[in-house]
């Protein structure tokens, strides 16, 4: 068997449903004693219809044996008489003696002609009526001939030459007696065969049924004489196909027990422990295992071992719940002091603001307190998306800090448009914080610098990466601004790139600045 077929034949076998394999284990576990016990029953059929046969033969030689000693000693009383006829000083007392001995033969007497010389018949004269002899091939000893109706035999005798020396008619009767082969332990029929004529001697019918027989013939004399027997030698008798039927029906019985006692007293059982299991919510009371009657006290166990573990499951989620309570609790508590944190730095540096001397000062600490607002500002929405656990909604991030910038612009930059194009993208809080001051940094240029628009795009690009556009005519150097101003930003945007892991793209003539960033969550669209 090849590597293919023999995968296949592993692949078919392990598809099979388990009862399926127990009756196809079973069934060629017990083929071997299935094969014994029918090879066993065959021979001993095979043994009765041989010795049907040898009894047959037996039956069939003994009355060939009788009849042929019957005709052959009838023979020679007429052949020596045949002879004595030709001399005719004792030719009436051969034809005495041959009537006498074939008289004594048998009951009822044989009858017999004898032909002289000539042609003609020599006695006895009145015995029986001559027949004419048929013509037979030089050399052949005897001829025979059954009537028709089945109740003589007749049979012609010839010398060297052809010529007819004498007739017998023997009839059915004394053949029947010398033939009859008593008692037989078979159901037999014998008959005598001519040709195509031929005379039943012998019919036994015992209370023996038989399911076949044999024919078997044996020759009687030179003369085409035939003994043919007719014996049941039956293939097998009913018990015989009984002995041989019985063990398939046990082999038969014997798998489809194993196959029920699987089915029903192991599958079913599991099957309705497995159903109870997979309809098993954890949360639940607790599991309900199903009533199982079975005599595999491993399936209870199996049952019981499962409630024992739904029950220490539910026992470790209450515990786990319990922990991410207070996980929870914590991380609020966390989040409140940073934001109170933050929201006093936000103060301090409010009030030092408005407490400067110069505007240099003043600008600068406004300048801080944006920044401050923008980290304040990436922490609240990122504290929003801890629930979902997708990241930080980087449109409500934006939309919140340009909010805020508007709300902080100096006087001279009140006038300055915001314009957003977002598209709704989640990003962890390391890039938004980046994307915050990146956002911040830029706005703040244009408001020091003058600009009537900045412009902030977000648009997302495939492998989870998004690209961030800002666009403004200050980015195109079209408004002149202070050297230290265009340093400080062109140097802080750089670091921020590097820290997003993008490379910064310039477009100076479009006044356009665009870098990728990673994205972790698209948000879906509600359905109305």
């Amino acid at each position: 068997m090849t590597e293919r077929q023999h995968n296949f034949l592993r692949a078919w076998f392990g598809g099979l449903p388990t009862a399926t394999k127990m009756l196809l284990i079973l069934g060629a576990a017990l083929l071997p004693l299935l094969v014994i016990s029918v090879l066993a029953s065959v021979d001993s059929a095979r043994d009765s219809r041989s010795n049907a046969i040898a009894e047959a033969h037996t039956n069939l030689a003994l009355s060939a044996q009788r009849l042929s000693s019957v005709i052959n000693r009838a023979a020679l009383v007429v052949r020596i008489a045949s002879d004595a006829v030709r001399r005719p000083e004792s030719a009436a007392a051969a034809c005495q003696h041959a009537d006498a001995q074939l008289r004594a033969s048998g009951s009822p007497p044989l009858r017999f002609l004898l032909y002289d010389p000539g042609g003609g018949v020599a006695c006895p004269p009145l015995a029986v009526s001559p027949s004419p002899p048929p013509r037979v091939a030089p050399g052949a000893a005897s001829a025979a001939l059954i009537d028709d109706q089945g109740e003589l035999l007749r049979i012609w005798l010839f010398d060297g030459a052809g010529r007819p020396l004498g007739q017998i008619d023997f009839p059915r009767s004394s053949l029947e007696a010398a033939a009859n082969l008593g008692t037989t332990s078979q159901p037999t029929e014998l008959e005598l065969v001519v040709d195509n004529a031929a005379m039943r001697l012998f019919a036994s019918e015992p209370g023996q049924q038989a399911l076949g027989g044999v024919v078997l013939n044996e020759p009687i004399t030179a003369s085409g004489v035939e003994l043919r027997l007719h014996a049941a030698a039956p293939s097998m008798t009913w018990a015989e196909v009984a002995m041989i039927v019985l063990p398939l029906l046990m082999w038969l019985l014997a798998a489809v027990v194993g196959w029920l006692v699987v089915q029903y007293l192991l599958l079913q059982p599991l099957l309705r422990m497995q159903r109870a299991i997979a309809a098993y919510e954890p949360g639940e009371s607790g599991f309900e295992r199903p009533a199982v009657h079975s005599a595999a006290r491993e399936i209870d166990d199996l049952g019981n071992a499962f409630a024992e573990v739904t029950r220490t499951v539910a026992r470790h989620e209450a515990e786990l719940e319990a922990a991410v309570e207070r996980q929870t609790k914590l991380v609020r508590e966390v989040h409140h002091r940073v934001k109170n944190n933050l929201q006093v730095v936000a103060s301090l540096l409010n009030i030092h603001s408005r407490s400067s001397v110069s505007d240099e000062a003043a600008a600068a600490y406004a300048s801080i307190q944006r920044r401050v607002d923008a980290l304040a500002v990436v922490h609240r929405n990122h504290y929003a998306e801890l629930e979902e656990n997708r990241g930080v909604a980087l449109k409500a991030l934006v939309s919140e800090l340009a909010a805020n910038l508007r709300a902080t612009a100096p006087t001279g930059a009140s006038g300055m448009q915001i314009r957003l194009a977002l598209e709704p993208l989640y990003a962890t809080q390391d890039v938004a914080v980046s994307t915050a001051f990146l956002v911040t940094e830029v706005v703040e240029f244009g408001m020091l610098c003058g600009a009537r628009i900045v412009a902030i795009a977000l648009e997302p690009e495939q492998d989870g990466r998004a690209r961030l556009v800002m666009e403004s005519e200050v980015l195109a150097g079209q408004i002149t601004c202070s050297p230290d101003v265009q340093e400080r930003f062109d140097r802080i945007i750089s670091g921020l790139a590097r820290q997003l892991r993008s490379t910064l793209e310039r477009d100076t003539e479009a006044g356009r600045y665009s870098l990728t960033i990673a994205v972790v969550d698209r948000e879906t669209p509600a359905v109305p």
